[in-house]
C-alpha cells in the first residue's frame, strides 16, 4: 500500500482524477433510496487526504484547482438560473424569497449561538451551516474567506461541512415526509388540482377549427391578436381548397379551416374564439407545406425574439413549438427569446425547407463549439465582482469571492442572454458538462485538503459538530415549510418545492417531485434556488466574521 501511495502522491493530476473517479462511483451506490451523489467525491477526497502513514507528508491538490473548479461551477449555475432568478422577484416569488431569507437568517443565528456555546471554531461553525443546508458554493466562500483573512484554519469549514452534510440531505427528506403527513388532506386535493392544471398547461396538441365567429370574418390575423387572446399559434390556413402558412396579413373568411397549436386549456379557448372544432386535418406528408424540427445553432439568433426573426416575411414560415430542456412550449412572438440549443418546430412551404434549416443553422457540430471569448470574459467579470470588498458594521468587510462573484455575474449575463456580438448563454448540454466538471474538481480538492482534520475531529468534537448540524437543518427547514404554508399561502407541493430550492440539493428536489408528481415542484424550486445560493454564500462569510469578532 505504501508503494501505491508513493506513486499517487507523486502526481497531483493522478490524485485528482482517482478521487473523482472513485468518489463518483461511490456516490451512485443507493442505500434504501439514499445516495451521496457527487458528494461521494468529497468523502473519498477526505480518505485520501487522511492517508498519511508514519508521519508522511499528506497528499494535496493545488489550491488553484479548487478555485478554477469552483468558478466554473457557480458561473454556469448563474447562467442557467438568470432568467428564473429575476422572474422570481415578481408576484408570489417575493413572498417565497422573503420567507427564504428569514429562515436562513434564523438558522444562521441559531447555529452561531449554539456553536459559540460549544466553543467551536468560526470556520467549523460556518462549515456546519453549509453542510446542514447542503450548499457547496457557500462552503467554498467560507474557505476562501479564511484563506484571504487568516481567521482560522482553511480546513475548518470542510470539516464542519463533512460532519453535517449527510444529515443535511436526510433531514430535509424526513421533514418533507412529516410535513405531508401533517397536511395529508390538503395535500390530496391540492395535488389533484395541480396535476389537472399541469396537464392542461403542458400537454401541447394541435386541432383544426372552422371559422364561424362573425367577428372574425374578413379581418387579417394580425388585427385579431389571436395568440394574445387564446395562447395558440395558428400554423395552417385552408381557404377554397388552397392550403397556406398564415401570416399576420392573412384574411379570414367564413368557413375557412385553421390548424392551431397550444395547450389543452388554450385549445378550448380557441374553439370558442373561432366558432367550432372540425375533423378536417391537414396533411403533413403531402402537399406544398411541410413541418420540421430544426436546431437553433447560429449564435447570431441567440437572444432574438421570434418577431425579430421575420420568418413570415423571409420564408412564409411559422414557428409553432419550441423545445428547451426537454419541455415543449408555445412561443410568444414578442416575449420568447431564442437560446442556442433550442429546437423549433417550423411549418413552411416545402421548397423553402432547406433555406429555413440553413437560417437556423441546424448543426449539432456548431452547437458544441462554445463562444470561448464570451465564456472567459463573463468569468473574468465575475472574478472582478468577487474581489470588491463590501463593508459591514464594525470596520470589517466581506466579499462575494470566487464563489459569489461569478454566480452574480452569471445571473446577470444569463438574464441578458447576449450583448451585441457576445452570446453569454451556453447550450444546456455544455452548461451541464462544465458545471459538473467544475463541481467535481472543487469537491476533490477540498476533500483532500481537509482529510487529516476531518478524522481528527471525529475523535474530538465530531459529536458536537453533528449535533449542531442537526439543529441547523431542523430549524431552517421546518421554519421555512411552515412559513411558506401559512405566511406565503403556498400549496403543499409549492412548499416542498421551494424548500428544496432553499436546500439547493438535487436529492431533495428529486424526492419532492416523486412525492408530488407535479411540475409545480420545479417551478417553486426555481423561484427560491438562485436567492438561496447567493444568500447562503454571503451568510456563510458573515458567520465567520461575526464568530471571530465575538470569540475575540
Amino acid at each position: 500500500m505504501d508503494a501505491i501511495r508513493a506513486i499517487i502522491s507523486q502526481s497531483e493530476p493522478l490524485l485528482l482524477f482517482l478521487v473523482i473517479g472513485i468518489g463518483f462511483l461511490l456516490g451512485q451506490i443507493k442505500f434504501h433510496g439514499f445516495k451521496l451523489g457527487v458528494a461521494g467525491v468529497l468523502f473519498v477526497g477526505l480518505l485520501f487526504g487522511a492517508w498519511a502513514p508514519n508521519g508522511a507528508e499528506p497528499m494535496s491538490i493545488a489550491h488553484q484547482v479548487m478555485q478554477v473548479g469552483l468558478i466554473l461551477f457557480v458561473y454556469t449555475v448563474g447562467l442557467s438560473s438568470g432568467s428564473g432568478f429575476f422572474a422570481s422577484l415578481k408576484s408570489k416569488g417575493i413572498r417565497f424569497n422573503a420567507v427564504l431569507i428569514f429562515s436562513l437568517v434564523v438558522g444562521a443565528v441559531a447555529t452561531i449561538g449554539v456553536g459559540l456555546w460549544m466553543s467551536l471554531e468560526p470556520g467549523q461553525i460556518a462549515g456546519v451551516f453549509c453542510g446542514g443546508l447542503t450548499n457547496t458554493p457557500a462552503l467554498a466562500a467560507a474557505t476562501e474567506l479564511i484563506n484571504n483573512t487568516g481567521l482560522g484554519n482553511p480546513s475548518d469549514p470542510a470539516v464542519g461541512y463533512s460532519m453535517t452534510y449527510p444529515f443535511g440531505i436526510l433531514g430535509g427528506l424526513l421533514a418533507f415526509q412529516l410535513f405531508t403527513v401533517m397536511y395529508k388532506k390538503a395535500e390530496a386535493s391540492e395535488k389533484a388540482e395541480s396535476v389537472a392544471r399541469a396537464k392542461k398547461i403542458s400537454n401541447l396538441s394541435s386541432a383544426s377549427f372552422k371559422v364561424q365567429n362573425p367577428e372574425l370574418f374578413d379581418r387579417p390575423i394580425g388585427q385579431l391578436r389571436i395568440q394574445e387572446k387564446t395562447d395558440v399559434v395558428v400554423s395552417r390556413h385552408l381557404h377554397g381548397g388552397t392550403e397556406t402558412v398564415p401570416t399576420k396579413y392573412t384574411v379570414l373568411h367564413e368557413g375557412d379551416v385553421l390548424t392551431a397549436v397550444g395547450a389543452e386549456e388554450s385549445i378550448e379557448k380557441a374553439e370558442k374564439f373561432f366558432g367550432a372544432r372540425t375533423t378536417v386535418h391537414h396533411n403533413d406528408s403531402g402537399g406544398a407545406i411541410t413541418v420540421r424540427r430544426i436546431l437553433v445553432s447560429r449564435k447570431e439568433l441567440a437572444g432574438k425574439t421570434i418577431h425579430e426573426l421575420g420568418l413570415d416575411q423571409k420564408y412564409n414560415a411559422q414557428i409553432t413549438r419550441l423545445r428547451r430542456a426537454d419541455i415543449d412550449i408555445v412561443p410568444d412572438r414578442y416575449t420568447t427569446h431564442l437560446e442556442l440549443g433550442d429546437r423549433v418546430r417550423v411549418v413552411m412551404p416545402k421548397e423553402r425547407a432547406s433555406d429555413v434549416a440553413k437560417f437556423f443553422g441546424d448543426s449539432e457540430r456548431s452547437i458544441s463549439e462554445l463562444d470561448y471569448t464570451a465564456l472567459t470574459l463573463g468569468i473574468s467579470f465575475g472574478v472582478l465582482m468577487g474581489m470588491i470588498p463590501i463593508p459591514i458594521p464594525g470596520g470589517s468587510h466581506v466579499s462575494l469571492g470566487f464563489a459569489g462573484g461569478p454566480l452574480v455575474a452569471g445571473l446577470i449575463l444569463g438574464k441578458l442572454g447576449r450583448t451585441g456580438p457576445l452570446v453569454w448563454s451556453i447550450p444546456s448540454e455544455s452548461n451541464h458538462a462544465l458545471r459538473h466538471i467544475g463541481l467535481l474538481f472543487f469537491l476533490a480538492s477540498v476533500g483532500v485538503m481537509a482529510g487529516g482534520r476531518f478524522f481528527n475531529a471525529l475523535s474530538t468534537n465530531g459529536l458536537q459538530l453533528f449535533s449542531l448540524g442537526l439543529l441547523t437543518t431542523t430549524v431552517t427547514t421546518v421554519l421555512m415549510l411552515l412559513l411558506l404554508r401559512h405566511f406565503a399561502k403556498a400549496t403543499i407541493v409549492e412548499s416542498i418545492g421551494a424548500t428544496s430550492g432553499m436546500q439547493t440539493q438535487p436529492a431533495t428536489l428529486a424526492c419532492a417531485y416523486e412525492m408530488s408528481k407535479s411540475d409545480d415542484t420545479y417551478v417553486a424550486y426555481a423561484t427560491t434556488y438562485p436567492m438561496a445560493m447567493v444568500g447562503k454564500i454571503i451568510i456563510a462569510q458573515l458567520i465567520i466574521i461575526i464568530c471571530s469578532m465575538i470569540s475575540h
